[in-house]
């Protein structure tokens, strides 16, 4: 079962999809939190949904303003990081019952997961988190996508991410970014997966992340790009991922 839902709070409103098992009890909760550019729709939005949704979860996965099905045009940090926290909010009331928050998120979604955690973790139960490729220093993982220098993308009056979809990015935007750092300690363990190959992403910035953080466990994926498009990526991804819902440690250690 999907439903497609436009939550509200004050001036906010985000597009959002919930799968859930037809009937019997929900065994836990998964946000899928997109990329930068990215939608509800992606790939590996759709299976994470699918897929745990034969676990016995339910999954709501929804789009950052600017992005696929939104109602408010313009990409903000703040209302991205509200628009998180509004869905959460909503899944904890959604289901009261159930102990778990699990997120999946990736990429920029990974960055505004981590701005979010410590208001994540003063909401009812327990949060289990799975980061995909963090952009843990996204006003450079944005500038690197643009192929811009700092200085060239302040003197340009309308700059636009091509791939893979088109997205205006405004000043404002990339002077969020500068203002709001995540290589810091998290407050609570997190699983991260990364790659070899990735092309915005330097591997040093994820070490460093995985050294703040002595409770986090660090996967990475051999031969694997940013956006992990390579045959066999999703089978890892979600065999660790359910790992890290179901038991917080990874079991598979011969992909590691």
């Amino acid at each position: 079962m999907e439903k497609d839902l436009i939550l509200t709070e004050g001036a906010l409103k985000v597009s959002c999809k919930l799968s859930a098992p037809d009937h019997g009890p929900i065994q836990r909760v998964v946000l899928g939190v997109h990329g930068l550019a990215g939608s509800a729709n992606d790939q590996i939005q759709t299976i994470i949904a699918e897929e745990m949704a034969m676990f016995r979860c339910a999954v709501l996965r929804f789009d950052f303003p600017g992005h696929g099905d939104s109602p408010m045009p313009e990409l903000t940090l703040k209302d991205s990081v509200d628009s998180l926290l509004t869905v959460a909010r909503y899944a904890r009331d959604r289901f009261p019952e159930v102990e778990d928050l699990c997120i999946f998120a990736t990429g920029f979604g990974a960055y505004v997961t981590l701005i979010a955690l410590e208001e994540l973790t003063e909401l009812p139960g327990q949060v289990k988190l799975v980061i995909q490729t963090p952009c843990v220093r996204m006003h450079d993982t944005l500038l690197s996508m643009l192929r811009l220098t700092e200085e060239r993308f302040w003197v340009m009056e309308r700059i636009t991410l091509p791939l893979p979809r088109p997205l205006d990015v405004t000043h404002h935007f990339y002077q969020e970014l500068t203002e709001h750092l995540v290589l810091t300690p998290q407050p609570i363990p997190i699983l991260i997966l990364h790659c070899d190959c990735d092309e915005y992403i330097h591997m040093e910035d994820i070490q460093h992340f995985r050294r703040l953080n002595d409770h986090a466990k660090l996967v990475i994926i051999p031969g694997m790009s940013h956006r992990f498009t390579e045959e066999g990526a999703w089978d890892m991804v979600l065999d660790l991922t359910r790992d890290w819902f179901e038991y917080q440690q990874v079991l598979l250690t011969d992909w590691i």
